[in-house]
């Protein structure tokens, strides 16, 4: 029994280890979103949901054995799986015209609009090309529905502060609203505004304005 628990505490040791190292090494490398390099993302994916698993397998088995090694199995395959289906999400978003995709982690990516054409100055009306754009990702949403999707609105630097972060939670909602109106179920959708907070470009020139006045979308990916 003695040689069993320590056994048992071992796994769980490494599984620890082994969380700890996959996240020191997501930090130490830029983030790739490439789908053809994917590969590596899965097998992180993987690594992590078996560490995680074999943790949870220790707590709900009493410490037994089996059920660390069944907890790292199901890990395994729910990490693994996570992964595939945020790589296929993401290579269907980065063929919409006007769109990047950035992989943020196994479980997220970060959708950015081309920023000029979504707003006009002062004003939370989509643009007819923002629809169109949105229109497109609404369709890559409808067919991957086990994600969360947050709207987060931003601003350029003109105006108060106050009227910026208002202005910014106005154009999270248009987008939600709108993604609402093709069909996402809107439980699925949160809206955020950060007013002027994170430009992407410098507020002192027009076409840094432009790029700054902007809704990005969050996808995250859902275990079940």
């Amino acid at each position: 029994m003695a040689k069993n628990r320590a056994t048992i505490c071992m796994v769980v040791l490494l599984s620890v280890v082994m969380v700890l190292a996959a996240g020191c090494e997501y930090i130490k490398k830029e983030v790739n979103s490439d789908p053809t390099t994917n590969r590596d993302k899965t097998k992180k994916g993987a690594a992590i949901g078996a560490a995680s698993g074999a943790v949870l397998g220790a707590l709900l088995g009493e410490g037994e054995l089996d059920e660390v090694l069944a907890g790292a199995a199901i890990g395994a395959g729910i990490g693994a799986g996570i992964g595939i289906y945020m790589d296929k999400q993401e290579e269907k978003l980065a063929q919409i015209p006007g769109t990047t995709v950035e992989r943020v982690d196994d479980d997220k990516l970060l959708v950015h609009f081309e920023s000029d054409i979504l707003f006009a100055v002062d004003s939370a009306e989509l643009s007819g090309a923002a629809m169109d754009g949105l229109n497109k990702a609404a369709e890559v949403f409808a067919e991957f529905p086990k994600t969360a999707i947050i709207a987060q609105g931003h601003t350029d630097s003109t105006g108060s502060d106050d009227h910026n972060q208002q202005l910014s939670e106005r154009r999270a909602m248009s987008v939600r609203n709108f993604l609402s109106s093709q069909g996402i179920d809107g439980a699925r959708i949160l809206a955020e505004g950060y007013g002027e907070a994170y430009p992407v470009a410098d507020n002192t020139s027009s076409t840094g304005r432009d790029q700054n006045r902007r809704v990005d979308l969050l996808i995250k990916g859902k275990a079940k």
